[in-house]
């Protein structure tokens, strides 16, 4: 999912739909109140599956169109 602002992010989280990687900073009140948790990785590097999905037909935002080519760059 695609979102414009962290508070968006956050409200996700604290509805319990997913988890997230984001800078410490920008939750660290809400880790502080224990209302979110960080979860501690083993591992130092995380791989997974990434899937791209758009409509060919519906406008994409230019943050959203760079962040595409730059992922597909590092992809093939």
């Amino acid at each position: 999912m695609e979102f414009s602002s962290i508070n968006s992010i956050r409200e996700c989280l604290h509805r319990g739909l997913g988890i997230t990687l984001c800078p410490e900073v920008s939750v660290a009140n809400e880790l502080k109140n224990k209302t979110l948790v960080k979860l501690n990785w083993e591992k130092k590097y995380i791989e997974t599956t990434v899937f791209m999905i758009w409509h060919a037909e519906k406008w994409c935002s230019p943050l959203l169109s760079q962040f595409m080519e730059i992922s597909k760059s590092y992809i093939q």
